[in-house]
């Protein structure tokens, strides 16, 4: 009998990035709830939650993401490499964005 559980590629993201998440909570609550967008709420419930939690929590998601690409991706995409830090910076917060046209037509010179 077999009792590992089979995950989608959804549900296997979900996971990892759950237990990327509250590995960095443990290790610099802070940091972690910067880098990953979290309000304090958030951050304390992810971080007081077992592998257990997470797992079902993923389990229960088999075709929704619990994260979305940043709202600017295509720009991100689109652009030169070296920009993408930026750009991503830029639309961490905003949805549709896209990136000035200055910006990318000094890259491509």
């Amino acid at each position: 009998m077999d009792n590992a559980i089979h995950l989608t590629d959804v549900q296997q993201l979900n996971l990892n990035f759950l237990l990327t998440i509250q590995a960095g909570l443990k290790h610099d609550r802070v940091a972690a709830s910067y880098k990953f967008h979290l309000d304090p709420d958030c951050a304390a419930l992810l971080g007081a939650m077992n592998a257990s939690d997470l797992v079902a929590l993923a389990a229960n998601m088999p075709h929704e993401s619990l994260f979305q690409p940043i709202g600017n991706l295509t720009s991100l995409l689109a652009a030169p490499h070296g920009l993408a830090v930026t750009l991503c910076t830029v639309g961490a917060d905003r949805r549709n964005v896209t990136a000035p046209r200055a910006a990318m037509g000094m890259a491509n010179a």
